[in-house]
């Protein structure tokens, strides 16, 4: 992709450069309306990390995969990765490679639930990288 392309990418609702803070609410209210497979890659890092959160606060990972399906999981997998959360990116790895017992799947949402090894200063940074 040409520069001007991915900077084209990154721009919000026709709107030019802004800052982290404002891309990253704007990334989450598109993604409300349009969902997850719809966005630019930045945004759906984003919104893929809120979606996991929000779910597996709600009514656990289960729910996020029936809602997703498990078609989904490289993609949140890679939202994690990509903004440092390394633990929470290797147990979906290992959920996406191997059938989960029940124990895992509550390790895996606890790890969701508790922001294992990243804030939202580690999602501002990410995105601040990038546009």
């Amino acid at each position: 992709m040409s520069a001007g392309a991915n900077r084209n990418a990154l721009m919000l609702e026709g709107k030019g450069k802004m800052d982290a803070d404002t891309f990253i609410n704007e990334a989450l209210v598109i993604g409300q309306k349009r969902g997850l497979h719809a966005l630019q890659p930045v945004q759906q890092v984003i919104f893929a990390v809120s979606e996991a959160e929000v779910t597996c606060d709600m009514d656990g990972i289960d729910s996020l995969i029936e809602h997703y399906g498990a078609e989904s999981l490289p993609l949140f997998e890679r939202a994690y990765a990509a903004i440092g959360a390394l633990e929470i990116a290797d147990a979906l790895k290992r959920l996406i490679m191997f059938p989960a017992s029940e124990e895992f799947l509550e390790r895996v949402n606890s790890l969701i639930t508790e922001r294992r090894g990243y804030g939202y200063e580690s999602i501002r940074a990410y995105v601040a990288a990038r546009i």
